[in-house]
């Protein structure tokens, strides 16, 4: 399937650029004052992009130079250039990024070379976010070595297979439009271990020869374990997330060891720290398993601190 949809789909139009004579104090600010992680450089014929300055290239610089102030972004930006057409599906645009190792990759008009838009490792997140986690697009690694752990300081701990992103104004305030998601596979011990926990024992989610018998051809995910997905990913928004209600829709049945990607977006402020969240949840081929809405109350995180033996204690 995703041997079909085009960058011309996922690619962000709204490219920051400078000429190549410009300061790379000039870039720095722009990725600023933008919220961006790249520059592009464009100055050949007919202003074609020619070369791109990103947040890990100043990283390379400082560390070889002292002062970048009165150095041209020709001196210091990427280049040759790698770029796509807006034609490029998703799987060789991935195939791009890391065979060029990099993370952004502008996209010209096959005709002129002019720039239309980029695309980066954020935006092939955002469309196909299983094959990103599971780091593989069409059978191409998207990474080497292992995963890097990341932390939040209001979550008692993660693992290295969970994912997880969170997209807002910043990481202490939630407003309308920030977004969390989080993404771990359901393996057949979660199954059993929710069947114990919670006494749901039916044989659809537990009897390989009984399941095969239903509709549905297969032992599936209970419905409500799929939805308590929902609660990690609102547990990554910031502050002290407390359920006061939840509306969901199942639409198709979830099987034992897909990667599940749980969404949620801020869609209303109801005041009084109250918030409504639209929820989604998809299976590792982007199938809507069940979709709804929330409404939390989201409080500051308790000022304690949060020690290994206090989380040794607590658990």
């Amino acid at each position: 399937m995703h041997d079909t949809i085009p960058a011309a789909e996922i690619m962000v139009t709204d490219v920051v650029t400078a000429p190549p004579d410009a300061s790379a104090t000039r870039a720095a600010t722009l990725m600023r004052d933008e919220g961006v992680s790249s520059v592009v450089v464009c100055g050949g014929r007919d202003d074609e992009p020619v070369g791109i300055v990103t947040e890990g290239d100043f990283a390379t610089q400082l560390c070889e130079r002292t002062d970048l102030g009165h150095l041209t972004l020709e001196s210091v930006m990427s280049e040759p250039l790698e770029t796509i057409t807006e034609e490029t599906s998703i799987v060789d645009t991935v195939a791009a990024l890391k065979a060029a190792e990099v993370e952004h990759l502008p996209v010209v008009d096959p005709d002129s070379g002019g720039l239309v838009g980029i695309v980066t490792t954020t935006e092939l997140s955002y469309y196909v976010p299983h094959l990103v986690h599971r780091g593989r697009v069409g059978g191409i690694d998207l990474e080497d070595g292992p995963r890097r752990r990341q932390v939040r300081t209001d979550t008692q701990y993660e693992r290295d297979d969970w994912e997880f992103e969170y997209r807002g104004e910043d990481e202490s305030t939630v407003s309308v439009g920030d977004f969390a998601r989080f993404s771990k596979v359901l393996s057949d011990e979660d199954v059993e271990a929710f069947a114990e926990v919670s006494g749901d024992t039916n044989r659809l989610h537990l009897d390989d020869a009984y399941a095969r018998e239903t509709r549905f051809g297969e032992r599936i995910v209970h419905g409500v374990l799929a939805n308590g997905l929902i609660s990690a990913a609102l547990a990554r928004l910031p502050g002290l997330t407390i359920y006061l209600s939840q509306e969901s829709s199942f639409h198709a049945p979830l099987s034992i060891g897909d990667r599940v990607t749980a969404a949620c977006e801020i869609s209303e402020d109801l005041g009084g720290e109250k918030y409504r969240i639209e929820t989604v949840v998809t299976d590792e081929d982007d199938t809507v398993v069940l979709e709804g809405d929330a409404v939390v109350l989201i409080d500051e995180i308790p000022a304690v601190p949060a020690t290994g033996e206090e989380s040794a204690t607590a658990e």
